[in-house]
């Protein structure tokens, strides 16, 4: 018996519908193997600020910018807050 739904982004036959189910099934997968990896990199960073006792803000930032390799950026964007921060404060 062959199915076929119409919707407002169009008409859906037996093999769309296959298709559609199958790429939901796959990214519900990716998904949970995301879920996964964060867990880990929660205990991660959780087990290296226990160990260094450096905050795990800090830690985030250091892994996002090692990631990213754009201490430059980061650096530049901080000066640019900082600079904002201080006017603001000579304003009042």
């Amino acid at each position: 018996m062959s199915i076929s739904v119409h919707t407002v982004y169009g008409t859906l036959d037996d093999t769309k519908l296959k298709q559609l189910n199958g790429a939901v099934e796959e990214a519900i997968l990716v998904i949970q193997e995301i879920e996964t990896k964060k867990r880990i990199l929660k205990e991660i960073i959780d087990i290296a600020s226990d160990n260094s006792k450096i905050p795990k803000k800090i830690i985030n930032r250091i892994i996002k910018v090692q990631h990213k390799q754009n201490l430059a950026e980061e650096v530049a964007e901080f000066k640019e807050f900082e600079t904002l921060v201080e006017s603001m404060t000579e304003v009042k």
